[in-house]
Parts: C-alpha cells; structure tokens; sequence
C-alpha cells in the first residue's frame, strides 16, 4: 500500500474538518443575525476562505509534530453585537463542534455498515488506504470536539457558557483570555492523565461507531511518520493563495476592537479601494469615523452601504 496516500487522505480529511467547523460557525451567526459573514465570504467550504497560516495551521503543525493532534483554528470573525440574543451567541459557539461530530458520524457510516471489510481483502487497494486515513479522521474529529467543549477562553466551550455569565466575570476572564490557548497546550502536554482521559473517550466513542482499533493505530503511525512535509507544503500553499482582502478585513476588525480606529480607517481604505462594493468594510468604517467624532465623514460612509444594500436587492 502507497503510504503517501493515506496521509493525503487524512490531510484532505482535516482541511475539510477545518471548513466545516468554522462553516459552522458562520451558518449558525448568519442565522443569528450576523448577515456580515456572507460579505465575508464564510458561507462557502474554500479552505482560503477560512485559515490564517499562523492561526489555523501553524498552530495544528506544531500539536502534530509534539505527538499531539491537528486542533483547528477559529478563524471566521463573527460580529456579536448582530446576533439576536444570547441563545444564538452560544449556539454560535456550538455549531462548530457540531458539525464536526455530524461529520465524524457520517464518516463512520462504512463501518457500521461493515463495508470496511471489503477494504481489508486488499490491503494495497485505494479503498485500504481510503478506509485506514477515515479511522484517524473520525478520531482526530472526535478529539476535536472534546477539546473544544472545554471551558477555556478561546475555546468553544468557554463560548457557549460565556453569554449566560454576569457581565463582571466576562470582563475579569476576558482580561486573561489571550492566555487560554496556553492553558489547554499545558492541560494536553504536561497533565497526561487529562489527555489520557480524552484520548480514552474518544476511543469509547469510536468503539460505538464500530472503527477497528487497529487501523486507527496504524493510521496514527503512517500519518506521524510521513505528513511533516506534505503538512509544511500544504501551509505554503494556503498562504501563498490567501485572500489578501480577507486579512485587511480581519486586520481592520481586530483594530476596531482595541480602538485604534485611525489604523482601521487605513485597513478599511484599502480594503475599499481593492472591494468598493464591500458594505461590512464601509460599515465598520462608518463606526471607526464616529468614534473619533468624525460624524459627517461617518454618514457618508453609511450612505454607501445602504447604496450598495439597495442595488444588491
């Protein structure tokens, strides 16, 4: 059997595990009220669309070169004042943990349906290969989604408990959530037990969806041995064809949120300049111009997006 394969397999697997997560992310805040995330581009499965190198694959290299696993990165930007309530703010948080579980499971459906048996009569076919990368797909889901629901700034889980929080206890974690992804590398790192935990959960799960234990291992072991370089290649390729627009747009946000709104006004300009037609970047230009008492210049830039509102009705 090709070994190459099944890591391309499961390197196809994850960057579609990445897009659906955050897909579901952005479905769920369109549903909510965040409409912006169409403007963003979010609705759609391109992987370019999603990742940031440093954030959505850098991160997840450096867990698999550890011996760890490939964590997602949140990188869909969600307006949450445009959400309805609080019930949607968390069903935000959730959505994408949820489509990684939906995934896994219909992933597992040739198992339960013991189609993989037919794999295993030609251990150098395609379908073996196909069949060995799905276990450590559905695993690394499964994983996935156990982290995610821990209750960590940054993560998921912390999301979706965040919104029903006294204002007073957002505001003390908040000040600390930079940390939070630092708290789960020592949770999975250094509290082993913790991890063994996870892990031990996530192969009860497994056992469920009928995965063979055996070809998970196997998986694991080809896919450690072989996918340095085709990751490290992948993580070139994505930045290489990133959407610049999509970074001006998220660099300008960030801004917007740390107030620095003359810096934002430049990132929103450019962003104008390549998308004239972008009414999220005329809008939260719109804002930036008001907080710094800039009111006519911030009407104007409201009456572009109500124009472009109009003529795309």
């Amino acid at each position: 059997m090709n070994m190459w394969l099944v890591v391309v397999f499961i390197c196809f697997g994850w960057i579609l595990s990445l897009c659906l997560h955050e897909f579901g992310h952005a479905i769920a805040a369109y549903w909510g009220g965040d409409t912006s995330v169409k403007d963003k581009g979010y609705l759609t499965l391109n992987p370019l669309k999603y990742t940031e190198p440093s954030l959505s694959l850098m991160m997840p290299l450096f867990f698999l070169l550890i011996g760890g696993i490939a964590l997602p990165g949140g990188a869909v930007y969600i307006n949450h004042s445009r959400l309805r309530d609080r019930k949607w703010k968390s069903a935000v948080s959730a959505a994408g943990p949820i489509a990684n579980l939906i995934l896994a499971y219909l992933l597992s459906l040739p198992f339960q349906f013991g189609w993989d048996s037919l794999a295993l009569e030609n251990p150098n076919s395609v379908l073996f290969a196909l069949i060995t990368a799905l276990t450590y797909i559905i695993s690394l889901n499964i994983y996935v989604v156990l982290i995610n629901l821990l209750p960590i700034p940054g993560l998921d889980g912390y999301g979706i408990i965040e919104p029903w929080l006294p204002q007073p206890i957002q505001q003390q974690i908040n000040k600390v959530a930079k940390y939070g992804i630092w708290i789960l590398i020592g949770l999975l790192w250094f509290a082993r037990p913790f991890n063994q935990f996870l892990w031990n959960f996530t192969h009860t799960i497994s056992e469920y969806l009928h995965l063979p234990e055996n070809l998970t291992v196997f998986a694991n072991a080809i896919f450690r041995e072989n996918s340095r370089y085709l990751v490290i290649g992948l993580v070139l390729v994505l930045w290489i064809f990133r959407d610049k627009n999509q970074e001006l747009q998220k660099q300008g946000d960030k801004l917007v949120s740390s107030r620095q709104y003359e810096q934002a006004i430049a990132c929103y300009d450019k962003l104008i300049k390549n998308k004239p037609k972008n009414p999220d970047a005329w809008y939260w230009r719109g804002y930036a111009l008001y907080s710094l008492n800039k009111h006519d210049e911030a009407i104007a830039s409201y009456d572009q997006v109500i124009k472009i509102q109009r003529s795309s009705n």
